[in-house]
Parts: C-alpha cells; structure tokens; sequence
C-alpha cells in the first residue's frame, strides 16, 4: 500500500488535472456572477465563459482517453470499502459530470442564441432568448452545483485520506 500512496499518475494527465481545476474554479464564480447582469453588459465575459468552458470540455476528453491509455496509479486503500467505493465513485463522477457540463453549455450556447450573437460582427445581445426561455441554462446551473459540491467532497477526502493514513498523496498528482 506504501508503495501506492507515492505511485504518480501520468505528467499529461497531471497537467490537466490542475488545469482544468483551476479553470474550473474560475468558471463557476464567473457563471454566477453573469446570471445577475444584464445580458448587453456581459458579452465579453460570456465569451470568456464560453472558451475556457470548452477548453475543460477538450481536456477533459484528452484525460478521458488517457485514463484509458495511460499508465496510471491503482486507488488507494482507504480501510473502508465504503470509502474505497465512495473515492473511485467520486473520481468517475468528474469526468461525467464535466462532459454533461461542456454538453449542456453548448446547447446554452446554440439555443439560447449565444453562439449566434457572439459571431455577429457587434455582438447583438438582443439575439440571446431571455434566461427563462433556454431550457439547457437549469440543466447547466444545476451541473456546475453539483461539481462544486462534488470538488469539496475530492477535497475533504484528501485532507483526510492524508491526515488518518500519515501521508501525502498529492504527490500523486503533482
């Protein structure tokens, strides 16, 4: 198990792993603070929103594919099977709910007409539907809540993976 704890995954998948947190991070208090202002003040920030978004989205995929073609560590031990169970489940739950994120962003962004006035030569904001009539926007918001729920969940396990067990397994990440 020792050896486990230190066994570090792959230097791309490392990358994007703290990339795309960051940008996550970074996301979510953007998205919230967009939602509270009117839509003709915030294109640029919608357009800033959208690209780092997609961004995640193609990383995420990326990390998709290596999870499957890179060599990586086994899951830790954490003396539980309910906890064993519970951290693989909330790794799995990552990549799951960032690609239903990307998905549900871009069909904000095609039906809500977001694509459409970002592309307009003077980014027409009277081509966005109002919040109400673009039925993805829920579906989106309620999928962010439940990333940053579930990257609290990643981190008090972590800190208290390491703290019972001694260790630190963040090394196996960075």
């Amino acid at each position: 198990m020792e050896d486990n704890k230190i066994a570090k995954y792959s230097k791309g998948t490392i990358a994007i792993h703290w990339i795309s947190a960051l940008l996550i991070i970074g996301l979510f208090p953007l998205g919230k603070y967009m939602s509270d202002i009117p839509v003709s003040e915030k294109i640029i920030l919608i357009r800033i929103h959208s690209a780092l978004g997609f961004l995640v989205f193609l990383l995420t995929i990326v990390r998709s594919i290596l999870f499957f073609k890179a060599k990586r560590p086994e899951h830790l031990n954490t003396g539980t099977k309910f906890n064993d169970t519970l951290a693989i489940a909330v790794q799995r739950s990552f990549y799951f709910l960032l690609l239903a994120i990307g998905i549900s962003g871009s069909a904000v962004m095609i039906l809500g007409g977001y694509a459409d006035a970002l592309m307009s030569t003077t980014a027409l904001p009277d081509l966005i539907l109002p919040r109400e009539e673009i039925a993805p926007l829920q579906a989106h918001n309620i999928l962010a809540i439940l990333m940053m729920l579930l990257i609290v969940m990643h981190i008090i396990g972590v800190i208290r993976f390491n703290i019972k067990h001694k260790t630190n397994t963040i090394k196996r990440i960075s």
